[in-house]
């Protein structure tokens, strides 16, 4: 059927996406009022991230599908079963075999041989329908398609057969691949075959279809990929459309360096990215159904929002049912509020998008007339079309939590009197500050989380001895005074049960925080065994059944409901390899499968449902390089040892984003230990190390923990001065530094460090 005209193309294009979504409904309508809301075009500096590195084009950054090679030869294994696109034909025993030449030729030393012609004959060696049987092409067809051969070669002849099919059509991968004793993985083999043929692509080679912008630049490339890449190019040129058997296909209203970046994600499963381009390459990748590349768009805004960014991220996850990026986003939102409100951006977002933020109670401020505020900026932006909405969201505001100044601010404000809706919030205002209110009370909405310092050890004020600290502190402003003068205002949070403890571990399952072992003063027999916990919501200890071992110097962590502890130092000439897990719901310790080492200093963080441990000192004293991936039930998994140094220990770990960093501690020197100021970021899908910005303080025994998305390295000591470290350093993705935000309350030392929510108790 003949189609023209945009809208033609437009009613073409909606058939082909409902061929390749099996005619599945359309995504639900979103809330927003502008559905087409496309940001301003930002030029943000990229950030690093473990699946991405910076291009060699200033702001674009790199991202990388280590999957796409399977899912490219998995689609091209479909094509090959279905009989799709299949275009170069076997005549053997007289029987003809068919198969897609691109991928003969990359398996082949003579590509051209098949790239130019459709049938064997014609390679011009008559001879080779002699050398070829069944069962040889059938391994040739096996490993071109899937980078492996199956079938038993063991069996009499099958392998020669297979050789002389190697040999016959000039495929030495095969042939190597056969006789090797090392067998390189199927994936390697995808892997290897599609960078060959993005080599045969970017020479232009075998390209059967030419792809082309509406302003007239056109692109070649091969149908069998195209069809492979996506359902949209699939149904587009296996689906009987007119474009099936054209050589030039036409995409209208798709800028031609959308076009590149598509072909270019379909040969290599790279995309290059920007805030600049983010927004039209999500849009064509989701139009042209490129999962994949659209994974990586995905993955490029939830690893670079920002506060100016977010609400755009919001936006766009809304418009094309996007949820899990939506929800990333509205957390963001909800987290950063009170700095997000004072933008221009949110004087933009449609009512129904304000209307549910507000009503959040995650919603983080300072103060609740900051959400006052909000709505009024929202509503004089657009006086005319929004005072009809002023009520509703006055609805959200919690005034019974305004102070008797922000109660006359919000009296004093012209535009309540505008709206006959907001009579009663009025009325409300005026009884409050009169103290005869009678209405609903509101309950403050979730704090922010905070920094907590827990436990750690100091020298006494009249510095004569050391003094291991029962209190627990919250930082409750950061202040930025002139040039780079930073302080901390610290209050006092809770006290820990007695005994104070030190070199112990911390962490947050539930919403109860886990304070395990440690020691409470420096004889062997001071080490601990106890474990407390603080449950936030009751404000309130409790004494927990001991740990099957005491430990100082070990790592704790949370995962799938249990509480882990790991390693450790006994009497501090033995070191641990057992681990531990408490199960709250019997309130119990068990043992788990033991660390292929004894080890203390050690670091621990969970990563994607994984608990890696990195680093530490062996019960020889020597510094280990070593980072493994723990399972409860089967141990330890060597994975790429540290590069930094001959070792580290006395460190810290944090996850960021989908990475671990490695951060403080000491290292062997020559003669003795000194300080490790460098940090690594460790890559769990690549299993490989990459250099990360370096502490501008030494932290040895530090605490670390993860705030808002930025890292947090307090207090230690130094190995090189032996002086205890009071600084709080925080690493902020958006400028890739560590910033020095200010002092401790006291220099801790073999101290930890958490992030909570702020109970009302403290407030």
């Amino acid at each position: 059927m003949k189609r023209s005209g945009a809208r033609g193309r437009e009613s073409e294009r909606q058939s082909i996406s409902h061929m390749a979504n099996g005619g599945k409904k359309e995504r639900s309508k979103t809330l927003l009022q502008n559905p087409k809301y496309i940001p301003d075009s930002k030029a943000h500096d990229p950030l690093h991230s473990p699946s991405s590195c910076l291009s060699e084009n200033s702001g674009l950054v790199s991202y990388k599908l280590p999957s796409h090679s399977d899912r490219i030869f998995t689609q091209l294994q479909n094509l090959f079963k279905e009989e799709l696109l299949l275009d170069y034909t076997f005549i053997i025993e007289g029987n003809s075999f068919q198969a897609h030449r691109l991928v003969l030729a990359v398996m082949s030393q003579t590509p051209n041989a098949f790239l130019g012609s459709k049938q064997v004959s014609g390679l011009g060696l008559e001879e080779m329908t002699h050398c070829l049987t069944p069962v040889g092409l059938r391994a040739i067809l096996e490993f071109a398609y899937s980078g492996h051969v199956a079938m038993d070669l063991s069996k009499e002849g099958v392998m020669e057969e297979v050789l002389n099919a190697s040999q016959c059509l000039q495929m030495q991968r095969l042939k190597e691949s056969c006789m090797s004793k090392i067998k390189t993985s199927a994936t390697k083999e995808r892997e290897k075959s599609l960078t060959i043929i993005k080599d045969i692509w970017e020479r232009g080679e075998g390209c059967d279809i030419t792809i082309q912008a509406e302003t007239g630049e056109k692109y070649s490339a091969h149908r069998v990929v195209l069809a492979a890449a996506g359902d949209y190019f699939r149904a587009l040129l296996c689906g009987g459309l007119r474009e099936s058997n054209q050589e030039v296909v036409c995409l209208r209203g798709v800028s031609s360096w959308v076009i590149e970046s598509m072909l270019y994600f379909i040969y290599t499963g790279q995309l290059r990215l920007s805030w600049s381009r983010i927004w039209e390459l999500t849009d064509a990748m989701l139009q042209f159904q490129l999962e994949g590349a659209l994974s990586l768009c995905i993955e490029f805004l939830q690893d670079r929002m920002d506060e100016s960014t977010c609400l755009d991220v919001l936006v766009l996850a809304e418009t094309y049912g996007l949820i899990q990026l939506g929800q990333a986003a509205e957390d963001y939102i909800l987290a950063h509020f009170q700095s997000i409100s004072a933008g221009e951006k949110l004087k933009d977002i449609s009512f129904p998008l304000l209307d549910r933020l507000l009503k959040q109670d995650s919603l983080c401020v300072e103060s609740e007339i900051v959400v006052f505020r909000t709505v009024v900026s929202w509503v004089e932006e657009n006086p005319k079309e929004r005072l009809q909405c002023l009520s509703s969201l006055l609805f959200h505001v919690r005034i019974t939590l305004f102070s008797h100044a922000e109660l006359q601010e919000a009296l004093s404000c012209i535009i309540l009197y505008r709206s006959p809706g907001a009579r009663k919030t009025v009325e409300a205002l005026q009884s409050l500050i009169e103290g005869d209110y009678r209405g609903p009370k509101y309950h403050p909405r979730t704090q922010n989380q905070v920094l907590v310092l827990v436990g750690g050890d100091t020298v006494d004020d009249e510095f004569m001895k050391r003094v291991p600290s029962q209190t627990m502190w919250f930082a409750q402003h950061f202040h930025r005074g002139p040039g780079l003068l930073r302080s901390i205002e610290w209050k006092p949070f809770a006290k820990i049960p007695e005994p104070a403890r030190f070199r112990h571990s911390v962490c947050l399952l539930n919403n109860k925080l886990y304070v395990l072992g440690g020691r409470k003063y420096y004889g062997a027999l001071d080490i601990l065994k106890s474990a407390v916990r603080f449950d936030l919501t009751q404000c309130k200890w409790e004494q927990l059944p001991d740990m099957l071992h005491q430990r100082d110097y070990f790592s704790a962590v949370c995962l799938d409901g249990k509480v882990f502890a790991l390693g450790g130092n006994c009497d501090d000439h033995q070191y641990h390899d057992a681990v531990e897990y408490y199960i709250p719901e019997e309130n119990i310790w068990r043992p788990a499968h033991p660390l292929d080492t004894a080890v203390c200093g050690h670091a621990a963080a969970v990563l994607d449902g994984q608990i890696y441990v990195s680093g530490g000192s062996d019960s020889h004293h020597h510094c280990l390089t070593s980072m493994w991936r723990y399972n409860p039930s089967r141990g330890c998994f060597p994975r790429a040892p540290m590069t930094v140094g001959a070792g580290r220990a006395g460190h810290t770990m944090l996850a960021l984003r989908r990475g671990l960093v490695v951060a403080g501690g000491l290292q062997p020197l020559w003669m003795g230990f000194g300080d490790q100021l460098m940090c690594e970021l460790y890559d769990p899908i690549h299993d490989s190390w990459s250099s990360f910005p370096t502490l501008p303080r030494p932290h040895l025994s530090p605490g670390g923990t993860v705030l808002d998305g930025r890292l947090y390295v307090v207090g230690g000591s130094s190995a090189n001065t032996a002086r205890d470290t009071k600084w709080v350093h925080c690493y902020n993705p958006k400028e890739q530094c560590w910033e020095n935000l200010g002092a401790m309350p006291y220099p801790y030392t073999d101290l930890a460090a958490c992030c909570l929510p702020l109970p009302d108790l403290v407030n």
